[in-house]
């Protein structure tokens, strides 16, 4: 470079504020993708458990000629407050019943009811109470329901699962067609 030459090599403020404006959005969508990643990680722990939920039902129904949880249960567990921290499983004299005992933490909180035919699903526990009476008729019932609090903040999602349906379904609104939202259990 010669004297009194005063081009320097380097960037200028606007090539670096177009990089950083590249690296911010690459660094939200990375975010938004985790984020996703983590959510749909804990719906997996909870359709998996309410799978085995299930299975465990229909066995316990087809030795007693019952479901478990006949009457109220223990309530939610492993406790009736689910947030963005795992918890332990620990012992319950219901769900041992049934034979239900996860080997890992849970983010979800659980509940199951049973019933016989004609008593109704009315459970002041339970955050939905789904018709049953179109699935099960005259028999015996049970619903299982699985909530979490992902960010804390008390808005849970969750999800269902009953006898006659053989999918794990998102619990509803009160009207059955939206996913309902912003509430945790009683």
């Amino acid at each position: 470079m010669r004297q009194g030459d005063s081009s320097q090599a380097g960037f200028t403020i606007i090539e670096l504020m177009i990089t950083v404006a590249i690296l911010a959005v690459l660094a939200s969508v990375a975010v938004m993708a985790y984020s996703q990643y983590v959510e749909r990680a804990h719906n997996s722990e909870a359709t998996a458990l309410l799978a085995d939920v299930r299975l465990k039902q229909e066995a316990y129904r087809s030795t007693f000629h019952q479901y478990a949880f006949d009457g109220v249960g223990s309530g939610w567990y492993p406790d009736k407050t689910p947030g963005d921290q795992p918890r332990h499983w620990g012992s319950d004299q219901d769900w041992n019943q049934l034979g239900v005992k996860p080997s890992d933490p849970v983010y979800f909180s659980y509940y199951c009811r049973a019933g016989a035919p004609g008593v109704a699903a009315a459970d002041a526990n339970m955050v939905s109470l789904p018709d049953l009476s179109s699935v099960t008729g005259d028999d015996f019932w049970f619903v299982a329901q699985a909530i979490q609090d992902v960010d804390g903040n008390g808005d849970c999602g969750g999800f269902e699962i009953y006898p006659g349906n053989r999918a794990i379904v998102t619990i509803k609104d009160d009207d059955g067609e939206t996913e309902k939202a912003g509430f945790c259990p009683p």
